[in-house]
């Protein structure tokens, strides 16, 4: 019988301790400092690399034509855009990887008809230099544009600097980037 309790009370230490090392997510390490840019907002503003400072920043990469990731991902981003609408300390981004055909009109266009109208998301009309930036300034592919555009979530902290990549279509990294999100915003 003594011996029964000590293997009861030893498995539950175990339990308890597993339980509590699940629940203990640490700040994300900074991976890389996104490099300068400068490109115009749906609304006609100069939107630079200064702008990721001082706030948290979750961004991705789309283009208005396309017919089934993009939309998708529209759709989770603006999952996480209601989620925390109320925070002034955080921002969405989404960078247009085709300058050929997405001009300010079609960017609004696209907003417009989806929703997607939140004070604290900016869509970026962009250039030629998107291709470089991508994996220069993002540390992902800009080859094949816009039809190959990265998927990825990015996760940006309040120094400029990337702290983690996650598919919004993976349930499971979704989750990790609203956590990781919530404790940067906490900290």
């Amino acid at each position: 019988m003594k011996r029964r309790n000590y293997i009861v009370i030893f498995s539950c230490i175990i339990v308890i301790t597993a339980i509590l090392s699940l629940n203990n997510i640490s700040s994300p390490s900074p991976i890389h400092k996104v490099s300068y840019f400068s490109f115009i907002d749906q609304h006609d503003n100069v939107f630079t690399t200064n702008e990721l400072k001082g706030k948290i920043t979750i961004s991705d990469f789309f283009f208005t034509s396309c017919p089934v990731i993009c939309p998708r991902m529209s759709e989770k981003m603006k999952e996480l855009a209601e989620i925390y609408k109320n925070d002034k300390n955080i921002q969405f981004l989404s960078i247009s990887v085709d300058p050929v055909n997405d001009s300010k009109e079609v960017i609004n266009n696209y907003i417009n008809t989806r929703n997607l109208n939140y004070s604290n998301w900016y869509f970026l009309e962009t250039d030629s230099s998107i291709s470089s930036l991508l994996p220069e300034g993002f540390l992902l592919s800009g080859d094949n544009l816009p039809g190959m555009h990265p998927t990825k979530f990015i996760l940006i902290n309040y120094d400029g600097q990337i702290v983690g990549y996650y598919d919004p279509a993976i349930e499971s990294e979704f989750n990790i980037l609203k956590n990781n999100t919530t404790y940067l915003l906490n900290s």
